[in-house]
């Protein structure tokens, strides 16, 4: 599965919680070893001599989208604040396996409670 640029940028930023991480993460041990300071390596980095780098406002800018769209996508599937219609609202049920299902509906899908039963069809 290839990744667009976009998606491979807000993984890299999601990785690390910091900007000083991320810069870090450019940072060679060679660089290290000849430089002898990690503040003037990451300096290095942060103008360009080590390549393509996100600038810091860049960098918060892209973590905090990555952050709002990762936490819509969770509120998208597991919302309890939404309102949610039951299937079995407003429904006469006579058959007693149906009403047993009806009074645990709203426990399965709010995911208080999870039930067993499952229904199978059989196509032949």
């Amino acid at each position: 599965m290839e990744y667009s640029t976009a998606a491979r940028v807000n993984d890299s930023v999601t990785q690390f919680k910091v900007y000083e991480d991320y810069l870090d993460s450019k940072v060679k041990p060679m660089d290290l070893f000849y430089l002898k300071s990690r503040e003037l390596a990451r300096k290095l980095v942060e103008h360009g001599h080590k390549g393509t780098v996100l600038s810091r406002e860049e960098f918060e800018e892209k973590k905090a989208a990555a952050q709002a769209a990762q936490a819509a996508k969770s509120n998208t599937f597991y919302s309890r604040s939404q309102p949610m219609t039951l299937a079995s609202a407003g429904k006469e049920l006579k058959d007693n396996f149906l009403k047993a299902l009806a009074e645990r509906e709203e426990a399965n899908r709010s995911g208080k409670m999870t039930d067993g039963n499952k229904i199978h069809t059989v196509s032949g």
